[in-house]
């Protein structure tokens, strides 16, 4: 007997198991990519916090230079609406911050480059497009994020 279309038991049926997806309207990006844009954004900010010559008052426009890399890093984020946008955002975002980084690095912007991953992760971290990839790529970049932040005695510790 073949399996009927839209059966709870039909190998077929994808939508049984993706009905908690269903929440999300379908033009907008997925929390899952939005949370590893949150996490690229605030996983360089206390390194940048600590390397920052403002805590001795001898660079002013270092904070113009971090919170403008820092609103690039979070630009994808004010087009969470537009799916395609949000992903062009990130992917241009993530090449654009390479650039950046590679030429203002002895400013300290090199503390965001472990956001350029994660912002090139959360491309691809949407499970209505990539079932399998997708929760991989927000594993990855969770953990990516929480060894910056919470590892004692990383890359950017002094």
């Amino acid at each position: 007997m073949d399996p009927v279309p839209g059966h709870a038991a039909c190998r077929w049926n994808r939508t049984a198991h993706r009905r908690w997806l269903w929440r999300w309207p379908p033009g907008w990006a997925h929390p899952w990519q939005l949370t590893l844009i949150v996490f690229a954004v605030l996983a360089a900010l206390p390194p940048a916090v600590d390397y920052s010559p403002l805590l001795d008052g001898s660079r002013l426009g270092y904070g113009a230079i971090i919170g403008g890399t820092a609103a690039v890093v979070a630009l994808p984020l004010a087009l969470h609406r537009h799916r395609n946008a949000f992903e062009a955002a990130s992917t241009l975002g993530g090449v654009a911050l390479t650039v950046w980084i590679l030429h203002t690095m002895l400013v300290g912007t090199w503390t965001f480059a472990l956001s350029v991953p994660l912002m090139w992760a959360a491309v691809s971290a949407d499970p209505r497009r990539r079932p399998v990839l997708a929760p991989f790529f927000l594993t990855a970049g969770m953990l990516l994020a929480g060894a910056v932040v919470a590892w004692p005695g990383f890359w950017w510790r002094r």
